[in-house]
């Protein structure tokens, strides 16, 4: 079941794509130049780049947002490369596909305009393409078994985090405070316990953003954005 937070980011990148298109043309059959000056119109709410950090991992990812349609066809990919509002003539829903995998390939920020930001997946064979933000991804394997025992533990932080954030009393280092942060660091430390039983390239994925999570002070502060952390996509 989709978290509050993941369902709010949907939303709120709905308005931004919303407010952007309000600004721009909205041809009929436009043509190709006229669809490239749409185009530079609001270029200049966003910036696409590159995502080395997360691409590396290759196609590991489902589209798990029916409200996100997929467009089909080859020709597509390098048409939406760089042009997130191009729309293909066929599209389908993420329900429909059985066992396609997907890779993160570019990630839009957007600027002067409030949105969460935005990846471009592709399949292998780049027959399915869609541009969405994380709370559309998860990571494939996430309904197996042994990842259970990594994910019940970060789910446990998360719903403290959570808590934390809808309480009327403000923690800062208050003794509740510091018992939240003990009991996160003791469940992170069974997720990490948990990950390193896992089969080869599985145990690296997790252990790698789990890594990362402690890095980024997430034991801390889990609820934070974490708009390159995949393994935390999959909880929010």
């Amino acid at each position: 079941m989709r978290s509050r937070k993941s369902i709010i980011a949907l939303l709120t990148t709905t308005a931004t794509l919303a407010m952007l298109f309000g600004t721009a043309p909205n041809p009929v059959n436009a043509s190709n130049n006229a669809s490239n000056v749409a185009s530079k119109q609001v270029k200049k709410h966003y910036v696409i780049k590159n995502t080395p950090k997360l691409s590396k991992w290759g196609y590991i990812l489902n589209v798990n947002s029916s409200a996100l349609p997929i467009f089909v066809g080859r020709s597509n990919y390098r048409k939406l490369l760089n042009n997130p509002y191009f729309k293909g003539a066929k599209s389908i829903s993420s329900k429909k596909l059985k066992n396609v995998k997907f890779k993160v390939v570019k990630v839009m920020v957007f600027k002067n305009v409030n949105g969460t930001p935005e990846y471009f997946v592709t399949s292998k064979d780049h027959k399915y393409n869609v541009w969405t933000p994380n709370a559309g991804l998860q990571y494939c394997d996430i309904q197996s078994k042994s990842l259970q025992k990594v994910i019940n533990p970060l789910k446990r932080i998360k719903k403290r985090d959570f808590e934390r954030l809808n309480s009327k009393t403000p923690e800062k280092d208050t003794v509740s405070g510091r018992k939240r942060i003990a009991k996160n660091k003791y469940d992170f430390n069974l997720a990490v316990k948990a990950a390193e039983k896992l089969k080869r390239k599985q145990r690296r994925f997790v252990l790698s953003f789990l890594q990362q999570m402690k890095q980024d002070d997430g034991i801390r502060d889990l609820m934070q954005e974490k708009q390159d952390n995949i393994l935390l996509w999959t909880i929010n």
